[in-house]
């Protein structure tokens, strides 16, 4: 079975991947078993030119394995339909919750928004926002509104609302 999915949604520099390394050692010290994708518009280019993978790929490979003695690494093409649903089916057994960073915009999936002084909100209120993780003082919402550093609390509403067996 899948995990949920939930998405770590704000401008760019507004603090999504300190919230979301904090949730995921929250929920893991908690004993959750979590994993993350992190959403990229552009290209990167992880797999360079000459190496013994990207040679691979290159001679028509629809896959390539890097393993080490700690990770496994996986080179494929993106598929065209590739979200947040699709990657959760990718989890390891046993993985409780999948984070995503990024996919700004995208709906059907509950979403913490991170609203910090200085930046702008980006999307509109939807159902699907579980809560606002803010620095701002006073800061109204349509739903639960959490201190950005507070991960406790988020990582709390997080197993009341997506997680069975909540604490």
């Amino acid at each position: 079975m899948n995990p949920p999915v939930c998405l770590v949604a704000g401008p760019s520099g507004s603090g999504k991947t300190t919230l979301l390394e904090s949730l995921v050692r929250e929920l893991t010290a908690r004993g959750r078993r979590v994993a993350t994708v992190k959403h990229h518009r552009g290209r990167v280019e992880v797999d360079r030119p000459g190496k013994d993978t990207w040679r691979h790929r290159r001679a028509g490979a629809v896959a390539t394995f890097f393993v080490t003695a700690d990770e496994v690494v996986v080179f494929r093409d993106r598929p065209p339909d590739v979200s947040p649903g699709t990657l959760a089916g990718w989890c390891p057994p046993g993985t409780e919750l999948l984070l995503v960073e990024g996919f700004k915009g995208l709906g059907g999936y509950p979403r913490i928004e991170v609203v910090r002084r200085g930046f702008e909100r980006e999307v509109p209120w939807t159902e699907d926002v579980l809560c606002v993780a803010t620095d701002l003082a006073g800061f109204e919402a349509p739903c639960p509104v959490l201190p950005l550093g507070d991960a406790g609390a988020v990582a709390d509403l997080l197993e009341r609302r997506l997680l069975s067996g909540g604490t």
